[in-house]
């Protein structure tokens, strides 16, 4: 294997970037549903114990498909396969799960071993078509994720230490799937090919694709099993539940992916059987149950206000008003994505809220120059020459920096949270509503971004 020869600048950044990989994960876990259910229905102790709840079949090259021992862990297939894996399944089937849990193990080598390859996940939803290269767009995606410099991530490239975990393929866009394959397959033909490489999709987003993906092996994510479900739901105290669905086909059919199982024993007290069975497809009972998740986890507020001084200057009906235009923003951009402090300016999405914007820096700018003319003026006035230099002093500066300085930036945020909130848009407190929607397990926070818990979700409040 390569060895990473650098100068000792690049060990504390590898400790750096595992840092930040390491909480991710950690963060992924900690706010995941599944482990709401384990430690507050359930009351499984330890709170991190999440194992899997699915079978898992294993593909190996042109051998037949086996099914993987209960007790047998992803990170024995990624070994015997030298680490060039495929992870498929349904849609809310624990694909990001399972690439989770992975990456947790691949971290703990990497920062227990230098000569092991750093794991860096990254979900291909932000991949362009237009980009040059596989390689690069890793590069900067670790430059916006992880604050890694290019210079960093091209050289761990160039050494093969970079281990990447490409997550999403199903949110690339669907006319742009097969180049997206073509381009990992090039990458991995490339001198720059890791020597590791891990991919997720949908089955219904990879299967149809002409192309397929250079890997050693392919692992499938099975539905649940009405076994399966029942253990689940007796361990989460959840009787009442399984009686309501068991003799019901369509319900259990949803209750096999884990995702929605899991929303189930959650928002179960919002929940009207008798309605919600005799829709009429399982898209609306889908819709019916994402509805009810909703309702639940936002029916809660009240009672997260009640331990809390915090938030009690909004209510629910508009804490799910700011949550669906964040939804509908995010969808826009076709992004998951959120990250507070750089609100685009295209969420301005009418006239008058960009002209108020751009009256709102034309104050600020003009009130800022004015200030230090009034300065001049009195100086003058006073005849205070000390004053008058230090008013010609700053005036200068900001006149040479100020499009430099991050004042500027802070003045342009300033004022698009101001007018979106004065439209209704938006919280002026937006970290404490983030924080709300992630206690709720609507969000979740990983680094600095917020991403709702799962993509449906925000696809659900984008289109209402």
């Amino acid at each position: 294997m390569p060895r990473l020869t650098g100068t000792r600048v690049q060990v504390p950044k590898r400790h750096q970037l595992l840092t930040q990989v390491k909480q991710e994960v950690r963060q992924y876990r900690l706010q995941s549903p599944h482990r709401h259910v384990l430690t507050k229905l359930a009351q499984e102790k330890p709170p991190l114990r999440m194992r899997r709840a699915w079978d898992v079949e294993v593909k190996i090259g042109s051998r037949p498909s086996v099914k993987l021992a209960a007790n047998a862990g992803i990170i024995e297939v990624f070994d015997h396969i030298d680490g060039r894996l495929l992870i498929l399944g349904g849609t809310g089937s624990g694909k990001t799960t399972t690439l989770v849990g992975l990456a947790k193990v691949l971290v703990e080598r990497a920062l227990s071993d230098e000569h092991e390859p750093m794991p860096i996940w990254l979900n291909l939803s932000s991949w362009r078509v237009e980009q040059q290269s596989i390689s690069d767009w890793m590069v900067e995606q670790m430059h916006l994720k992880y604050a890694i410099a290019p210079e960093s991530g091209r050289y761990w490239m160039e050494q093969l230490q970079i281990l990447p975990l490409l997550d999403g393929f199903d949110e690339v866009e669907e006319h742009h799937r097969e180049s997206c394959i073509q381009y990992i397959n090039d990458f991995l033909d490339s001198h720059l090919s890791p020597l590791h490489l891990v991919v997720s999709s949908t089955v219904k987003s990879y299967h149809p694709c002409q192309a397929r993906l250079q890997l050693n092996g392919a692992i499938l994510l099975r539905p649940l099993t009405n076994r399966q479900i029942h253990k689940y739901l007796m361990n989460a105290r959840s009787r009442e539940l399984w009686h309501d669905i068991e003799e019901e086909p369509q319900l259990l059919k949803i209750a096999q992916k884990p995702l929605f199982l899991t929303m189930m024993t959650l928002a179960y007290e919002n929940i009207l059987i008798s309605s919600w069975k005799h829709l009429n497809t399982i898209d609306d009972q889908q819709e019916y149950l994402l509805k009810a998740y909703l309702r639940h986890q936002i029916s809660s507020l009240r009672d997260r206000h009640h331990n809390s001084d915090a938030g009690k200057n909004y209510s629910s009906e508009q804490f799910r008003h700011w949550l669906t235009e964040l939804a509908k923003r995010l969808e826009k951009e076709q992004t998951q994505d959120f990250i507070l402090d750089r609100i685009p300016k295209t969420w301005l999405h009418t006239r008058e809220q960009e002209r108020a914007y751009h009256l709102g820096m034309k104050i600020v700018e003009s009130g800022i120059w004015w200030s230090i003319i009034a300065i001049m003026i009195l100086a003058i006035i006073w005849r205070s020459l000390p004053l008058l230099i230090a008013a010609m002093i700053l005036g200068i500066i900001l006149a040479l920096t100020y499009q430099r300085l991050s004042l500027k930036l802070a003045i342009e945020r300033l004022i698009l949270r101001f007018v979106l909130w004065g439209e209704g848009d938006a919280p002026w407190n937006y970290a404490q509503f983030l924080n709300d929607a992630t206690g709720l397990l609507l969000l979740r926070k990983i680094g600095s971004r917020y991403q709702f818990i799962h993509r449906l979700l925000q696809k659900h409040l984008g289109k209402t």
